[in-house]
């Protein structure tokens, strides 16, 4: 499963600039496996808070705003 495969209906809404791995996968409908590693793998974009790897969704929906998309 890529970035492109998420359904946009769910990235639309209530959520946090930074949240848990494991939340950010939970609203996404994508395992916490598959979120992790994209996080790891630097996909999603993470800082560090203390001891935990937080997404950074608000860059992602910079990034994604950024895309051209085609059709």
């Amino acid at each position: 499963m890529g970035l492109e495969q998420l359904d946009a209906n769910k990235l639309i809404g209530p959520q946090q600039d930074v949240e848990t791995i494991e939340t950010w996968a939970d609203r996404n409908g994508i395992t916490y496996a598959t979120a992790r590693s994209w996080a790891m793998r630097g996909v999603l974009p993470t800082v560090r808070l203390g001891k935990r790897r937080m997404v950074n969704s608000a860059m992602l929906r910079q990034w994604l705003l950024e895309q051209k998309w085609t059709a």
